[in-house]
């Protein structure tokens, strides 16, 4: 029989105390959902699995959203075709360094070389995050890299101070607001981002304003 894990068990517990303390039953009954869906075999698995594969440590981050620099398909789709470009040159190569490509003399090796360099490429892009937030069992923190959302209001927030969301479809973005009245935002673009919308959403039922 599934059982939840420690962490796990904690917040099921915090839940039953909220719904407790509910002043409504409409708030009780966010509340109720919220641990239904925690409360499901497929989550206590997922809670089970990351406890297993990582230390428990409270400081330990367990989940990552970002944003790539290049779409995933594209990096993934480049690396494959350079890979395999290089391949059949090397291949051919060893039968013959010289292939008719259009009517013109190719040398396979050059190719396998400039291949090769495009694949390494498309691997490294791959690897670049213009964005990346991680959560963790007390908050989440945020950064920025290059030029791509640097206007952005990045930083770290702890759960318990955590009291709004705001959806700007405009440009995209989704704002978290603090107890302080301090604003960090999120692209909608990261990857797994209904996910990650979810989750806070969930904190806020936890901690949040309620109207």
């Amino acid at each position: 029989m599934n059982q939840p894990t420690g962490e796990l068990q904690k917040l099921l517990q915090h839940i039953d105390q909220l719904i407790a303390q509910a002043p409504d039953e409409a708030t009780r009954a966010d509340l109720q959902r919220m641990r239904a869906r925690l409360d499901t075999p497929e989550m206590l698995d997922m809670a089970r699995d990351l406890a297993g594969r990582r230390p428990a440590k409270p400081e330990d981050l367990v989940l990552e959203f970002h944003d790539p620099l290049l779409p995933t398909v594209l990096t993934a789709a480049g690396c494959v075709i350079a890979t395999a470009v290089c391949l059949f040159a090397v291949v051919d190569g060893f039968k013959s360094n010289t292939a008719m490509v259009a009517g013109s003399p190719v040398n396979l090796w050059v190719v396998a070389a400039f291949a090769g360099a495009f694949s390494v490429m498309f691997s490294a892009l791959s690897f670049m995050r213009t964005f990346s937030i991680r959560f963790d069992t007390h908050g989440m923190a945020s950064r920025v890299s290059g030029s791509r959302w640097r206007q952005l209001r990045v930083g770290a927030m702890l759960w318990k101070d955590i009291r709004s969301l705001r959806d700007r479809v405009d440009d995209h973005i989704l704002e978290v607001r603090a107890a302080d009245g301090a604003v960090f935002e999120i692209p909608m673009r990261v990857g797994n981002y209904p996910i990650l919308h979810q989750h806070l959403e969930n904190m806020v039922r936890l901690y949040g304003d309620r109207i």
